[in-house]
């Protein structure tokens, strides 16, 4: 038999139930502070501020895309979640992590954000005649001119976007990589030339998204 205690308000009013654990073998121990009144948060009703849920994708094998002049391409840095509750707010970072076969000033990356079959790009400059918006760059990972084994990490800083959706919205979360007046082949999560060796990394892509309670 499940134990529980049942509160009804005075008058007119809903009622709050407390039912133990099913089974015998769960205990259970709510302990209320000495000081201070409270509420009770939960997912549909958080504290402006909180942190609802976490999901984030982590990829450590390796790919390449083709990169085009001004045309963005998908990266292995792409996450959906589904939202818990009402105009949330959602907190985006990541990291891109290899090599391309271009120099690094001529690749940028932009942040993606698709509901329903539509996409955006989001954190990217102003418009301002035919000048590139990006998100960010492609860190220089410098070495003599090398464009065969030095790997960059480029880092997405934590970008806050309020996309008003209604709650069991799914939101995908993407880093694109574009072109800046080139074409070539970026190499996720390895270099260029990938020889067996000690000087030859292997590196992550990841991103991150953070649900935050409107």
């Amino acid at each position: 038999m499940t134990a529980k205690i049942k509160l009804n308000a005075a008058s007119g009013g809903g009622s709050f139930s407390l039912q133990a654990p099913s089974s015998s073998a769960n205990n259970r121990v709510m302990t209320l502070p000495d000081t201070a009144d409270g509420t009770i948060l939960t997912t549909t009703n958080p504290k402006a501020g909180n942190i609802i849920q976490v999901v984030s994708t982590n990829v450590t094998a390796t790919s390449s895309v083709s990169i085009a002049n001004g045309s963005l391409a998908d990266t292995p840095a792409t996450v959906t979640i589904t939202s818990a509750a009402a105009n949330s707010k959602f907190l985006i970072s990541g990291v891109i992590n290899g090599e391309g076969s271009v120099a690094d000033y001529q690749i940028g990356y932009v942040l993606r954000r698709v509901i329903g079959g539509s996409g955006s790009s989001i954190a990217v400059g102003a418009s301002s005649g035919s000048r590139t918006t990006i998100s960010f760059m492609q860190m220089t990972g410098y070495y003599a001119e090398d464009q065969n084994s030095t790997p960059s990490t480029s880092v997405l800083s934590p970008y806050l976007d309020s996309p008003s959706q209604a709650a069991g919205t799914a939101i995908t979360y993407k880093i694109d990589i574009i072109g800046l007046g080139t074409t070539g082949t970026f190499y996720f999560g390895r270099t260029v030339g990938d020889t067996d060796n000690g000087n030859n990394e292997r590196l992550p892509n990841y991103i991150t998204v953070m649900e935050v309670a409107a």
